[in-house]
């Protein structure tokens, strides 16, 4: 008789993320009064994706082994963003998760891109590092999370 083992596939924190991000945003229609403001609404949380996927790819460039600091970073933290023991993100909504939930993705690869360019410019003040995170983002990303 052979002894077999199974090999559990555990997925990373980086696929977790994605994968959270791109999630359908759960749009109730009920909650708005018309369709004008339902479409606004839907426009602009299709924008926070565009930012997270850019935001992720920057990231992905930028920071080396970004499995094990997104997970350091979502197991540590206290914020509505975590990692629980079984390895699963959890969120913890405020007020709306259809307009919250991509942005508070963001945020984690915003202080992770944060850390990593304090690390490799240690003589540069918080004005410098700004600056050279700017040079590689868009316009929107860099009025919303590096101004």
């Amino acid at each position: 008789m052979q002894n077999t083992t199974t090999q559990t596939t555990r997925t990373n924190a980086a696929e977790l993320l994605y994968k959270f991000a791109h999630q359908r945003p759960r749009l109730e229609y009920c909650n708005y009064g018309d369709p004008t403001s339902y479409r606004r609404e839907s426009r602009e949380i299709t924008k926070d994706l565009h930012d997270f996927t850019e935001l992720f790819a920057l990231a992905n460039w930028k920071i080396s082994n970004l499995c094990q600091k997104i997970e350091r970073y979502l197991k540590s933290n206290s914020g509505r963003l975590t990692m629980n023991e079984q390895g699963k993100i959890e969120y913890c909504t405020g007020q709306y998760f259809p307009t919250e939930y991509r942005p508070a993705a963001s945020r984690i690869l915003v202080s992770l891109l944060w850390n990593q360019y304090r690390e490799d410019m240690p003589n540069a003040d918080g004005n410098e590092i700004r600056k050279a995170i700017q040079k590689r983002v868009s316009r929107r990303v860099k009025k919303y999370y590096f101004n």
